[in-house]
């Protein structure tokens, strides 16, 4: 995640569709069940499509929100692949930039699964956001929690999501 997944209402959308609108297939964000393996109150996919969150120009991106029974609850993985290494590592650094840009977002400790990553969270408007980006070949990946506030266990739980993601898109 880039970070900026941190929250997309206090970070400015940096990327448009391609020129196919290109949707990178379902298979390479994980599926609900796997998520419920981390979240257990995760109950239902919300919505699947185009990233808009992606920095950069990504050939195709893939993002899939899910949500508990009350939608109080959400965690949202994308996947936004790049021609080459260097324009996902461009896009990653926009992604980065963008995030610590944002006053509110503070870095969290987190392990990384990737070739680079960043963690952060933010508290707004009385709901905390935490977002983990990584950087891995010419993929970058991402997973965000909304509503779950910034704790150790939390934040291991969210890198254990961005892991298996990194796997799943690694295994198309």
């Amino acid at each position: 995640m880039r970070c900026r997944r941190v929250t997309s209402a206090t970070v400015p959308q940096a990327a448009a569709p391609s020129a196919t609108g290109a949707l990178l297939p379902r298979n390479v964000v994980i599926p609900l069940s796997e998520v419920q393996g981390f979240f257990p109150e995760i109950s239902q996919e919300l919505a699947t499509g185009w990233n808009s969150t992606a920095s950069g120009s990504p050939t195709a991106t893939r993002s899939v929100a899910y949500t508990n029974s009350d939608g109080s609850k959400k965690v949202t993985i994308s996947a936004d692949e790049y021609a080459t290494a260097a324009d996902a590592s461009a896009g990653y650094q926009k992604a980065v930039e963008l995030s610590n840009a944002v006053p509110e977002v503070r870095a969290v400790p987190a392990p990384n699964p990737g070739e680079q990553a960043f963690a952060g969270s933010v508290t707004k408007d009385g709901q905390t956001h935490v977002g983990v980006g990584v950087l891995d070949g010419t993929m970058v990946l991402g997973a965000t929690t909304a509503g779950y506030d910034a704790t150790p266990e939390n934040i291991a739980k969210l890198m254990a999501v961005v892991a298996a993601e990194v796997a799943a898109a690694k295994n198309r």
